[in-house]
Parts: C-alpha cells; sequence; structure tokens
C-alpha cells in the first residue's frame, strides 16, 4: 500500500506552492525519504528525494520533477486537508531558508535544492502567528503545507 516516486529539487520549478501542494502530505507522512543525486543529460548532476510513501501525491500536477519508480496497484490514501495559520504544534512542510526554518521550526530535515538558500523543511512548528509576532516564513510569503495535531490525529497514520 505505497508508492515509491523521485521527485528532483530544482530550485527553478520545485519551489511553488503548486509543487507543496501536490506533494506535501506523501512527503509529511513518508514511510522513508532518502536524498539522492541524480545525473541529467550533460553530466549535470541535481539532488532529489526519492519518497516511499502510503499517501497519495499529484504526480499528474508536477511533471517533469515527479518520476514514479514503483506502485504496489493498491489504493493509497488521498489527503486534501491544511491549516492556514502558524500554530506551535502544526506539522509543516515549507520551502524556506534555513535560518527562517531555525527561527521557526523544531525537529525538522532539510532537503537542498540544487542551488540558492532556500530548501525544503519538514518538522514542526516551534511558534504561533499573532499580532505581535509574524514567523519569517510567514513574514516572506513562503510556500507551506501544514496540518494541525488534531487534524494529524484524525488521519490514524
Amino acid at each position: 500500500m505505497a508508492k515509491v516516486y523521485q521527485v528532483v529539487l530544482d530550485a527553478g520549478s520545485t519551489n511553488t506552492q503548486a509543487v507543496l501542494d501536490a506533494l506535501g502530505h506523501s512527503l509529511v507522512f513518508a514511510d522513508k525519504l532518502q536524498p539522492v543525486l541524480t545525473q541529467a543529460e550533460g553530466g549535470v548532476t541535481r539532488p532529489a528525494i526519492i519518497v516511499t510513501s502510503g499517501v497519495e501525491s499529484d504526480g499528474s500536477a508536477i511533471t517533469g520533477i515527479y518520476e514514479l519508480l514503483a506502485d504496489d496497484s493498491q489504493s493509497e490514501v488521498a489527503i486534501d486537508i491544511s491549516s492556514g495559520k502558524f500554530v506551535e504544534g502544526n506539522v509543516i512542510a515549507t520551502f524556506s531558508t534555513l535560518s527562517e526554518a531555525r527561527n521557526d521550526l523544531r525537529d525538522f530535515m532539510s532537503f537542498y535544492m540544487d542551488e540558492g538558500d532556500i530548501q525544503l523543511h519538514i518538522g514542526v512548528c516551534n511558534t504561533t502567528q499573532s499580532q505581535d509576532y509574524t514567523p519569517d516564513i510567514i513574514a516572506n510569503s513562503r510556500p507551506i503545507l501544514m496540518l494541525t495535531p488534531t487534524q494529524v490525529q484524525s488521519l490514524g497514520l
């Protein structure tokens, strides 16, 4: 009941809200995330992640950076929920700088892009947005996908 796919972390096309909406749930609930370097035509190496996940991702929305490697032909779970408020304890996937992730997240993993200072981070929000405080990730309008602990618990994954 899992799908294995590879997604290339191309700074020019990957770090968008549309890509995060398509992949975010399968990344957050992945059974395994394996960073690799792939070699493209011309000998250019690019960072990628091989993802094993029982949560469905929308591969059609991210053609060119997504390659299906294996599918056991059983239905994966499809999730289409997100929380818009940056609240301490929310599970988050975001494309942001490492310094923003260090300020706003805890227990996070970073996956580096092929260039630039934006990376993919998956972790837990350690701050709450309020009238007096805006997390750096929000202030810089970074793509995010968040789930509250209640949402995560209700999924039973």
